[in-house]
């Protein structure tokens, strides 16, 4: 303890003897939370090193950061408490950029020998076993090189005249500032982050501020110490010359947590109003998700300096305050903080899900109005992603944080399965999912949603989840119809869905809905479409004249052949009849039709083809002369069959008499 101390000591007095320097002129990139684009990297992501050290289970980080500004630099006290996942254990390492310095590192109360290489720590410890818990104390410091979407940048606000120095880890940024196990899936039990800075600044972290102490040398020290399980890479710091909006969120009769927002000072009167709406927002997804997951420390925001949003835990760090944003941050801390995906390949159901946080808020705000606008937006998006859902490439930054396919389109999903389930089950499935302590405060993949929707539902999910996570693109329909009046009272209606061929998965299974609009009424029918080409026959009691393919807009989807008259066909009596030699067929088509018209005997012997030819819709008399035939009974049969691929539309025979 006491070299510990001592180095402390030695750090903060480096701190304040460094002569001021001109900061870096940084630029940002406007994005909408985690957009579209990779930020330029110092380095290439090797195979997913992302995934961390998996020989250890981290249970603890102490950050014990000194942070100066003009020269940007940072120094630090990493404490990581971790027990080993194997027996007899005797490397470990953990992840750091090269671009930092690492002084030393004790181990157990050891200073040890160590290699810091490949962004990698590595130690050789003497044969850990299973479950024993250690902890390493790690000495370092340096200028972070930010990556991704800014992992560690010392910028300014209010015309470059005040610091602003802020983190935004996610996905791979955490090792770019601090030592740690680099993975999602491995979930700190507590965290703490203690940080000096100019005692004109104010540094924001996770969790409930323990203590803030003047050092007396212009200096301050903030303690902050957050009690719940926290994912590495949304432990966060915000430092800047904050002006501070306090509120609260009363939960109960009798409780109330913190709602804390720092603001830059120039922007805090404009924000306020907008501010007010986070207590209507966590009242809202309380209710429909379960109690805010931190209820014990804060919510509210650190305004930084990226065009974005990031939810980091307790405190989303914000460059932009609007609903939808708000609403997506605030959705995140269930959906991502709480509930984390284990992997990068599952992002959407971190973003699929906060984005349809929006979507819900917007209805709780607008009405169905404005939740129908904001899916309508999404499904326009989610047509142009390309590849699964699940993300094949998570090297790739812009691959993990593609907005058509992890936000949009794992936004919709949420969408149809609502559509599926209906509204009641769909919401019960998702606090059950966010309440259920096999994945509250852990770590989740599809499969394990998927599970909780099931069980919730009482339905196998499996084709719905395998086709719109892991499948790709969406169903295209061709719809057509016939109706047939079979009595004065009753009309059948043949309903044809044929889907353009896809290839994972060839075609789409899911419950369609389809709106029928009658003389007297409309009404909706739903059918399971599970083949590729299928066809359904109903019975009304009046005749329909028009119908819409889900109609409520619940599936990503195209469709052709909506909105047109029914198909309707007829075939004529000859006339005359008897003829001699001459006659005339009429008939009707209610669409273009490959029409054949073909003449039989009494015994069922074919004559002759009298029509076979592509005929536009529209009612035909067509006049036909038979001088060679003789006196007799004689048959003739019509079809008409569309060139889509669709079987037949209709066909019908009927009687004539030559009588010479």
């Amino acid at each position: 303890m006491l070299l510990k101390n001592l180095l402390i000591i030695f750090f903060l007095s480096l701190l304040s003897s460094v002569s001021p320097a001109q900061s870096e002129n940084f630029s940002h990139i406007p994005v909408y939370e985690m957009e579209k684009q990779d930020h330029i990297r110092s380095r290439e992501l090797i195979n997913s090193d992302y995934r961390g050290d998996t020989n250890i289970n981290v249970a603890y980080y102490r950050l014990e950061l000194g942070i100066t500004y003009q020269p940007d630099y940072l120094t630090g006290i990493v404490t990581i408490g971790f027990s080993s996942n194997t027996s007899g254990l005797k490397e470990i390492f953990f992840d750091l950029s090269n671009n930092m310095t690492v002084d030393s590192i004790i181990f157990n109360n050891e200073l040890i020998t160590f290699s810091h290489v490949m962004d990698k720590i590595y130690i050789t410890v003497s044969g850990l076993n299973t479950g024993e818990y250690s902890d390493a104390v790690i000495y370092y410091r340096g200028t972070p090189v930010a990556t991704g979407f800014g992992s560690f940048i010392f910028g300014a606000h209010n015309n470059n005249k005040s610091p602003s120095i802020w983190t935004l880890s996610e996905p791979f940024g955490a090792s770019d500032w601090f030592p740690c196990k680099n993975s999602p899936s491995d979930k700190a039990d507590s965290s703490d982050v203690i940080v000096t800075c100019s005692e004109t600044l104010t540094a924001v972290s996770n969790g409930t501020l323990v203590s803030e102490i003047n050092n007396g040398d212009g200096t301050k020290t903030y303690s902050w110490h957050n009690s719940y399980t926290i994912t590495v890479y949304v432990i966060s710091l915000a430092i800047s010359d904050y002006a501070q909006y306090n509120g609260y969120f009363r939960y109960s009769e009798n409780d109330s947590m913190p709602v804390v927002n720092y603001i830059y000072p120039e922007n805090l009167e404009a924000l306020k109003s907008q501010l007010d709406k986070t207590n209507s927002m966590l009242e809202y997804f309380s209710g429909k998700f379960g109690e805010y997951p931190f209820i014990r420390e804060k919510y509210g925001h650190a305004e930084f300096g990226r065009i974005a949003g990031m939810e980091h835990q307790t405190i989303s760090s914000m460059g932009i305050f609007n609903d939808n944003i708000m609403a997506h941050e605030l959705a995140h801390q269930w959906f991502g903080d709480k509930i984390t995906c284990r992997s990068w390949e599952h992002i959407w159901l971190n973003e699929g899900f906060a984005t349809y946080g929006e979507a819900m808020y917007n209805e709780f705000a607008f009405g169905k109005t404005g939740y129908d606008e904001s899916i309508k937006y999404r499904m326009s998006d989610s047509k142009r992603a390309v590849g699964s859902v699940y993300v094949q490439d998570v090297n790739s930054i812009s691959q993990i944080f593609s907005d058509n396919r992890s936000y949009s389109k794992g936004c919709v999903i949420l969408h149809m399965l609502r559509g599926v389930t209906g509204d009641s089950i769909f919401f019960q499935i998702l606090k059950s999912y966010s309440v259920d302590t096999a994945y509250a405060y852990k770590t989740a993949v599809t499969e394990d949603f998927q599970k909780v929707a099931e069980t919730v539902s009482g339905h196998d999910l499996d084709y719905f989840f395998s086709e719109w996570i892991y499948g790709e693109n969406f169903p295209k329909y061709n719809a057509d119809w016939v109706t047939e009046e079979i009595s004065s009272s009753q009309y059948k209606v043949t309903f044809n869905l044929l889907q353009d061929q896809n290839t994972t998965p060839q075609f789409f299974t899911m419950p369609v809905s389809i709106l029928f609009d009658l003389q007297n009424k409309d009404t909706t029918v739903t059918v399971f479409n599970n083949s590729i080409y299928q066809t359904f026959t109903f019975i009304f009691d009046s005749e329909p004249f028009n119908f819409k393919l889900d109609p409520d807009t619940y599936i990503l989807k195209e469709v052709r052949g909506e909105n047109i008259i029914p198909v309707t066909f007829e075939l004529g009596q000859n006339f005359p009849n008897p003829f001699n030699p001459n006659t005339t067929i009429t008939y009707k088509l209610g669409k273009p039709s490959n029409v054949n018209i073909t003449l039989y005997d009494i015994t069922g012997k074919k004559i002759r083809t009298l029509v076979s030819e592509f005929q536009r819709e529209g009612n035909y008399n067509s006049e036909f002369s038979f001088p060679d035939l003789s006196s007799g009974v004689y048959f003739y049969k019509f079809t008409a069959s569309g060139n889509t691929g669709l079987n037949s539309y209709f066909e019908e025979t009927k009687r004539m008499i030559l009588l010479k």
